[in-house]
């Protein structure tokens, strides 16, 4: 992926690399494109990064994927695009799929199926997910298609989750701030505890009867199995979660899909917001409350 910057006259006589970390270019990357032959130029023409800077003079790098990560297995599969562009794109996940390949499931994951779409293309990417959802989380994903892309995404997305929990929540609104921690004797299951580290948790009901609540949600911190803890620990776990509490009857996975991003566009700087429905198991769930 190529990009351009301008220099202004607030930058003139600033040194390349400081310029370039400025425009939010990681030093990790300035240090590898320094290497490459077009990898950073300035007005065409291949500069070391102490150079001293003009305003008005354009600095471009060159960012490559030339090196694709072994480690993951090329692989054909099912993925479920919903916007693309030079530099990002977002896929609407499924549950029961990974994002990452594992020790235990090297295979049918979302980075499996995004390096053989590239591969189908005659290119190679690394799949740099910026928002990982778990293995049961459905939705919508995004994956930077570059280094620097993944940089300037950092800390950018607004994600919207919607849940179906059990119960009738008592308020239309509400925020959990409660710490989390791991179980004690286990390596996968968290709770609240006051030694753990802060969680907050934000929600807006959209619909409840007395056995479920459709809820929309917003994260303010990102800990392991957060919004399943909390919920959880106000008496209205996911339905379906039975590793918090929840039941299975109605639906044999944690009832959470990630339903909204927003970002700004690494190349244009201009807001995408990308929303997806819920799927089916939620859906028909969803059908349920209030009849």
């Amino acid at each position: 992926m190529n990009y351009k910057f301008q220099v202004k006259e607030s930058e003139n006589k600033m040194r390349l690399n400081i310029f370039l970390r400025h425009s939010g270019v990681s030093a990790a990357l300035i240090k590898k494109l320094k290497f490459l032959p077009d990898g950073i130029l300035v007005n065409g023409e291949k500069k070391n990064t102490d150079y001293i800077l003009s305003a008005g003079e354009t600095v471009e790098i060159n960012t490559t994927d030339e090196d694709m990560d072994s480690t993951v297995i090329v692989q054909s599969g099912p993925l479920d695009i919903v916007y693309q562009d030079d530099c990002c794109m977002v896929v609407n996940k499924p549950y029961d799929v990974p994002c990452h390949p594992s020790f235990n499931h090297p295979t049918d994951t979302i980075a499996n199926y995004f390096m053989g779409y590239w591969q189908k293309k005659g290119q190679t990417k690394i799949c740099r997910v910026i928002n990982r959802l778990d293995k049961n989380t459905s939705g919508l994903v995004l994956i930077a298609l570059d280094p620097h892309s993944a940089e300037k995404l950092k800390g950018k997305v607004d994600k919207t989750y919607t849940a179906i929990a059990q119960g009738r929540f008592e308020k239309d609104y509400g925020i959990i701030d409660r710490p989390i921690a791991r179980q004690q004797e286990s390596i996968i299951t968290r709770c609240v505890r006051e030694d753990g580290q802060r969680a907050v948790t934000e929600y807006f009901v959209r619909k409840c009867d007395d056995n479920f609540t459709l809820a929309d949600i917003k994260l303010h911190t990102g800990r392991t199995h957060q919004i399943r803890v909390h919920f959880s620990y106000i008496g209205h776990p996911l339905a379906g979660d039975d590793l918090y509490g929840g039941s299975i009857q109605h639906i044999n996975r944690h009832a959470l899909h990630c339903s909204r991003l927003t970002f700004p566009s690494p190349e244009t700087g201009k807001t995408v917001d990308i929303q997806a429905p819920l799927p089916a198991d939620m859906a028909v769930l969803e059908e349920k409350i209030g009849r």
